[in-house]
Formats: C-alpha cells, sequence, structure tokens
C-alpha cells in the first residue's frame, strides 16, 4: 500500500525537475567518453578463475591423471550404510559451515 504522502512527495519531485533539451549534448559527451578499464575486483577475479583452471589441470596430471578420484571411489564404495551416511552428513555440516562463514563474511564487509 502506498502512503498519500509518499506520493505526493513523489509527484512533486518529478514535477519539480523538468527535462532541459541539451541538442544532443550529454550523448555526445558520453560517446566521446573513454571505456571503462576493467576494476580491481574483476580482474582479481579473472587472476584466480585463471589460477584455479591451471592448478587443477597440473593437479591431475600430477597425480596420475585422477587415478587418486577412482581409488576415493573404491574405498567408498566399500563402506558400510552407516558409515557412508555419516561420510555424507559430515561433508553436509562442512559445507554448511563454509557457505554460513562466507555469507556473514560478506556481510560484515557490507557493513563496514
Amino acid at each position: 500500500m502506498n502512503d498519500p504522502l509518499d506520493d505526493l512527495l513523489d509527484a512533486r519531485l518529478r514535477d519539480e525537475a523538468p527535462y532541459i533539451d541539451d541538442a544532443g549534448f550529454t550523448t555526445r559527451v558520453m560517446k566521446q567518453l573513454p571505456r571503462r578499464r576493467l576494476s580491481w575486483n574483476k580482474q582479481r577475479a579473472v587472476v584466480i578463475f585463471v589460477a584455479t583452471i591451471v592448478s587443477v589441470v597440473v593437479a591431475y596430471f600430477a597425480s596420475g591423471e585422477g587415478m587418486f578420484v577412482h581409488d576415493a571411489f573404491a574405498r567408498i564404495s566399500g563402506l558400510q550404510p552407516l558409515q557412508l551416511f555419516l561420510v555424507i552428513v559430515a561433508c553436509g555440516i562442512t559445507m554448511t559451515i563454509a557457505g554460513l562463514w562466507a555469507a556473514l563474511t560478506r556481510r560484515h564487509e557490507t557493513m563496514i
């Protein structure tokens, strides 16, 4: 529900700022501005992404082309159902805690 006072203020502010035709001046100026460079955050994200891909490829070939994954699946398949359930619950709890920590850290950064 809209507050009548908000509607009144919105109408007044819209009425008090009439459009002033500048004969395309703003458009010409915006076209002449240099292109925006990548921000440091975007550059950092690209560097981290590339480093992650390179490290995964190196780890894959250094580990015997993924034989550790095959060995891990072979070990897990030998677990009893209760043990497998406990491993799954532990992984879920770990991922939940990691996600919660990341969310709280991000929230703290935005509050500062």
